[in-house]
């Protein structure tokens, strides 16, 4: 299992042929993080190179199997052009998103691809990771390089993990991801990898300063800075939703901490107004549930989402005054909380801040990348370790 959070050091180039694999891998980074695909010329100007220099090494990378060039669809007169698109021969990774009662495996290729492999139920214990090695298992081949997992509990030191509202508490991942494993396994906090996706694929592209925050029983969030998600000294930073940010339960969460965030925001907090004990990964379908009535107009549902959104606005202030983003997007039923709920949402948020501070409040904006946030942040980890010069020169 390779530990998360380690930022690679910047190449060495002592020779001719470090300077050829630097550039190979600049150019497949490109073409995986281009919101179209690029064509021979677009990806020179983007890497900064020559025309020449560009169709060699589209050559060797499609000698390799990495790179795929097609005919573009003729647009009229001029010359004929390519697009660069993954090989059908090329190598893919998985990614797996572990909630609190069900799992998705799903494949990454060159370019960000996502495409659903297999969904289950769990027992709420860690053989949820069995349940992921055999769904890799049956949907591996020789193209599968890699696995990124996304978890609903910071992970201490890279190793040991924490999801306190499932109960488990020191889970030995090196335990649970043993040698019968693809090569290379990345495991990281859900939604800190949400707000991966969002840096990389959604709404925070070109953010300097920005917060993300994924909602489901409870809430969770990461700092981002340019695009870069901060971990801390024992990759655990960003449990936002254990601090007493509302203070407004006065519960007990169950991390040990009294008065938590997450004790008033996401399912576990509509869940608790409706006379249902929260925990163990229970209650979503009844949460989806209270949202829809309350759309439909129920009073009571109504209250609940508006307290929900009111204590997550609130929070948010907080850490604005704190951290000064200069934006913040949700995700997961953090969506569904800014469509049903911005204004309150917004207001909250406007008078937790700092009186000089509101004139300008961060803008708050449901992540573009949606539910599947954990999930595709866990592929793009999942494929950086495609998009490396140490894999590419044994690959080529």
């Amino acid at each position: 299992m390779t530990p998360t959070g380690v930022t690679p050091a910047m190449p060495q180039m002592k020779t001719s042929a470090d300077l050829r694999v630097h550039n190979q891998t600049r150019l497949l980074r490109a073409v995986h993080d281009a919101d179209q695909p690029l064509t021979r010329a677009s990806a020179a100007r983007v890497l900064g190179i020559g025309r020449n220099t560009i169709a060699a090494l589209v050559g060797e990378l499609e000698t390799a199997g990495l790179l795929h060039e097609v005919p573009a669809a003729t647009t009229g007169r001029g010359r004929p052009t390519t697009l660069l698109l993954p090989h059908p021969r090329g190598p893919v990774a998985f990614a797996a998103d572990i909630r609190e009662d069900s799992w998705t495996l799903a494949q990454i290729e060159l370019g960000g691809r996502l495409t659903g492999l297999e969904t289950g139920e769990h027992d709420r214990t860690p053989a949820v990771f069995d349940d992921i090695r055999r769904a890799t298992r049956r949907h591996a081949t020789d193209r599968l390089v890699s696995l990124g997992i996304a978890l609903a509990g910071p992970i201490l030191d890279g190793r040991r993990l924490h999801i306190s509202h499932l109960g488990w508490d020191e889970v030995d991942l090196y335990e649970q991801i043993g040698d019968d494993w693809p090569p290379t396994v990345v495991v990281d906090n859900d939604a800190r990898l949400a707000g991966l996706a969002e840096a990389r694929r959604g709404a925070l592209r070109g953010a300097g300063t920005a917060l993300h925050f994924h909602i489901d029983f409870d809430i969770g969030g990461t700092l981002l800075l340019g695009g870069h998600t901060q971990r801390g000294a024992h990759n655990i930073a960003g449990e936002f939703g254990h601090m007493p940010l509302t203070g407004g339960s006065g519960l007990r969460c169950m991390c040990g901490v009294q008065g938590c965030w997450s004790l008033d925001v996401g399912t576990n907090a509509l869940l608790r107004r409706f006379g249902r004990e929260p925990g163990y990964g229970a209650g979503r379908q009844l949460g989806r549930e209270i949202l829809a009535r309350a759309e439909a107009g129920e009073a009571e549902a109504g209250r609940a989402v508006d307290d929900n959104a009111v204590a997550l606005g609130r929070g948010l202030g907080a850490l604005a005054n704190a951290l000064d983003p200069e934006a913040i997007t949700l995700s997961g039923l953090g969506v569904e909380l800014i469509r049903l709920r911005r204004d309150l949402i917004e207001h909250a948020c406007a008078e937790g801040l700092m009186e000089f501070r509101r004139a300008q409040p961060p803008r708050i904006l449901a992540g573009t990348v949606g539910e599947a946030g954990p999930l595709r942040g866990a592929a793009e980890t999942a494929f950086d370790a495609v998009l490396s010069a140490g894999w590419l020169r044994g690959r080529i």
